[in-house]
């Protein structure tokens, strides 16, 4: 919980020199709690570098040259140490390191873009006796913020305290756990602002699997809902309930068994709007190398499924 994940890997694509194989049946995901950014980021072995590449599609037939979008560099025990980025045309714009100290927590990112020379730097101190942790974000190199988190059971948040300029802000945090220790709901509530308060909702199958979760503002609602089959996750989907208190479907993805999406259908006010395909390539260690991305425009009676890109990713492995 209190690891400090930067950044997130979404469903991306990529190749690889090695042999390509099929999905592997003998991985399982790791879908919560993850103990590092591998696991977060749904990779398998000890992942070192991955570099990351798009190719689009100018029409059916013909298809542009892999420009590249992103590199990521792991440390030796599955976090992220370095993240470059790139612009269109493969040019790098943006970089962030990060360190961490001997308990492998975080404790400094330092961001840098590239087209105005500014930075961002953030830096973490813990105290064991307290149960806290302190987080001061520096802009230009001039404090912007500083925030103080506190922890109590199983290292869940349930205060922090943030300063910046002349303002202090304090939001609180309240969890009710289930027989199983499970989270069932929290609250989250800014210190004199009642209109602040967030809830969030969780439920669970008989295998103590989440099967729903749900977010809840004074205006509106989110709402997941998650399907399983053999102790996988293989659809969910997202609503909204809005101003109209009625229930509106926002997305439906299905995923394969190793928590690739695979089928993608995007609403407008619950209507079919959009959906995306995609279809796979696995190294031996059963990451996927590449990712063929298929659109069909429901929305225009398309009669079919166009591609309209291909994100592959070049993955090397600490030995």
């Amino acid at each position: 919980m209190r690891k400090i994940y930067l950044l997130t890997l979404m469903s991306i694509i990529l190749f690889n020199c090695q042999k390509k194989t099929e999905l592997r049946t003998d991985l399982q995901p790791i879908y919560s709690d993850s103990k590092n950014a591998l696991q977060g980021n749904n990779l398998y072995g000890k992942v070192k570098k991955i570099e990351y590449y798009k190719t689009t599609f100018q029409n059916i037939e013909n298809e542009d040259k892999p420009v590249l979008n992103k590199i990521e560099e792991y440390t030796d025990f599955g976090e992220l140490k370095k993240v470059e980025y790139f612009d269109n045309y493969g040019e790098l714009t943006q970089t962030n390191d990060i360190d961490y100290n001997k308990n492998q927590e975080f404790i400094k990112s330092v961001s840098i873009n590239k087209s105005n020379e500014s930075n961002i730097i953030q830096i973490s101190e813990y105290d064991t006796i307290k149960n806290t942790s302190e987080l001061s974000v520096f802009v230009n190199d001039t404090i912007d913020h500083k925030t103080t988190f506190y922890y109590g059971k199983n290292d869940y948040q349930i205060k922090r305290i943030s300063i910046k300029g002349n303002d202090t802000t304090e939001v609180n945090l309240e969890y009710v756990f289930d027989d199983n220790d499970k989270i069932i709901s929290s609250t989250q509530k800014e210190k004199g602002n009642d209109k602040s308060m967030t809830t969030n909702l969780f439920k669970y199958d008989n295998n103590n699997n989440l099967i729903e979760s749900s977010y809840k503002t004074e205006w509106m609602e989110m709402i997941s809902e998650t399907e399983w089959k053999d102790g996988r996750i293989f659809k969910q989907t997202s609503y909204t309930i809005s101003a109209d208190l009625k229930k509106h479907t926002n997305n439906i993805t299905e995923f394969d068994i190793l928590y690739n999406p695979i089928n993608s259908k995007e609403f407008d006010d619950s209507k079919l709007n959009r959906e995306l395909k995609f279809d796979y390539e696995f190294d031996k260690n059963g990451n996927w190398i590449k990712k063929n991305v298929s659109l069909k425009e429901h929305f225009n009676n398309s009669k079919g499924f166009v591609p309209i890109y291909v994100d592959t990713r070049k993955i090397s492995y600490w030995k």
